[in-house]
């Protein structure tokens, strides 16, 4: 098995680039997490990641392969994968200018290789649209823990993405894209076009005062036609997904919202954001991350967090109606 890895490595990468990553998460990121009873705490010293791309040098508009290679701190692979939101990884990748977004994961691609993922090599397939630094954050889980790890990327290219645009908008049209099919959207999503394959209308309620450290509840309000959304489905496993960006792009927070019960925003203020995906051990071999999101649901849905420092955060959204998946973004400042 090793002798067929060893091989498929030298033969199909050999020319690329091979950047080993010995970096940890935000703190102030990883310390949210560690608050939540439901999950427990991120081992980021235990976590090691590689990547290996294809091409070496990642071109704007051409298709990239992104294989992350998974140790732990022995040096040995890291296998001991449980799915949780419906994927066993989750990719996340977020432009320097916070106006690009991508979610993808291994399940996503017909060619996902299995032999390869038994010696911790996951591959996803990206194309970048414009050239400059991007991040990508990697969420994982084991019976044990959660982990999460970032890293940057460089694309060349002449098509440069434009400079960081603030908009602390609070009422926003959204686009929906139709799903490729088992909650996939693969291709980069930019929130500054205006185009997609319907339209709809979201509201964001949040404090005036945001302030690190503290606990902020914000809550999403869907709508079309000038009608309320109450059909809304899950999406991976959850209400709706959050990617939650700094425009110091030190990190990502990927985390998920709840469903406020019977409309009562108060009775959702004490639980925690991931009560309604707790996890459950199912019967077979192996870990699943179950969800209790009801089958449709709407036209609210609370995002519960805390950001770390003050600055400007990019707040990327996630979630599905019918066979479409929005990308609902708001910016937000926090002050200390």
């Amino acid at each position: 098995m090793q002798s067929r890895i060893s091989t498929f490595f030298n033969f199909r990468f050999t020319i690329a680039i091979v950047v080993t990553i010995s970096f940890f998460l935000n703190l102030g990121f990883a310390e949210q997490h560690e608050k939540h009873d439901t999950h427990k705490a991120h081992k980021t010293d235990a976590l090691n990641v590689m990547l290996h791309t294809e091409p070496q040098k990642i071109q704007a508009g051409e298709p990239t392969t992104l294989m992350f290679h998974l140790t732990d701190a022995k040096g040995e692979p890291f296998t001991d994968l449980m799915v949780h939101h419906d994927r066993i990884l989750h990719v996340l990748i977020v432009s320097e200018n916070l106006q690009i977004v991508g979610h993808i994961h291994p399940e996503d691609f017909e060619s996902r290789d299995l032999m390869a993922e038994l010696e911790g090599a996951y591959t996803v397939y990206f194309t970048f649209p414009v050239a400059g630094r991007y991040i990508l954050a990697l969420d994982v889980m084991t019976a044990d823990a959660e982990f999460a790890k970032y890293l940057h990327v460089d694309v060349e290219g002449d098509k440069k993405m434009p400079d960081v645009s603030q908009d602390f908008g609070r009422e926003k049209v959204v686009f929906g894209y139709t799903d490729e099919g088992g909650d996939r959207y693969t291709k980069a999503v930019s929130i500054a076009e205006t185009k997609g394959t319907s339209t709809y209308h979201v509201k964001m309620n949040a404090p005036e005062k945001i302030t690190a450290g503290e606990m902020v509840h914000i809550t999403y309000h869907f709508s079309r036609d000038e009608k309320p959304i109450t059909d809304l489905v899950p999406f991976l496993d959850a209400p709706m997904h959050f990617a939650i960006v700094s425009a110091r792009l030190d990190g990502i927070l990927h985390t998920h919202g709840t469903v406020p019960m019977n409309g009562d925003m108060g009775k959702i203020k004490k639980k925690d954001p991931h009560a309604g995906h707790k996890m459950k051990k199912p019967t077979t071999t192996g870990h699943q991350h179950q969800g209790k999101t009801p089958e449709k649901f709407g036209p609210a849905v609370m995002l519960m967090t805390t950001f770390p420092k003050a600055g400007v955060y990019q707040i990327f959204g996630q979630l599905k109606h019918g066979d479409q998946i929005l990308f609902p973004t708001f910016m937000v400042k926090v002050v200390d």
